[in-house]
């Protein structure tokens, strides 16, 4: 598998944030609770591994701030990255999303000088 598209702003990777937000909307609006869930307090109370699981969205939810606050270059970067802190993958994937469409659009701007 060639990776080499995820490296910088391309519209693979692009379509690949994207359809990670979609999946992760989706599963909040048609995901419902099940007979027998036991809810989320419950289910950290009784199990370690959730507990764990639990603390590692936050601790890739703080790196994903990270980069974005360090690496980002437009000005949703530093709000974004303060909201994933709070609501994780539903800011953090648009906003990475906005960074690299920006990117791709100053590419292009630039060619298109270059060319002229």
């Amino acid at each position: 598998m060639n990776l080499e598209e995820y490296r910088r702003p391309t519209p693979t990777r692009l379509r690949l944030y994207l359809s990670l937000l979609l999946m992760l909307v989706l599963t909040a609006i048609v995901g419902k609770k099940r007979d027998g869930d036991l809810g989320t307090v419950e289910t950290l109370k009784r199990s370690s591994f959730a507990r764990i699981m639990f603390m590692d969205i936050g601790a890739l939810s703080t790196l994903g701030a990270l980069h974005l606050v360090l690496n980002g270059k437009s000005r949703v970067r530093v709000p974004a990255a303060v909201a994933s802190l709070a609501v994780g993958s539903f800011s953090l994937l648009p906003a990475l999303a906005y960074e690299d469409w920006k990117a791709m659009q100053e590419a292009e701007g630039s060619k298109q000088k270059k060319e002229s």
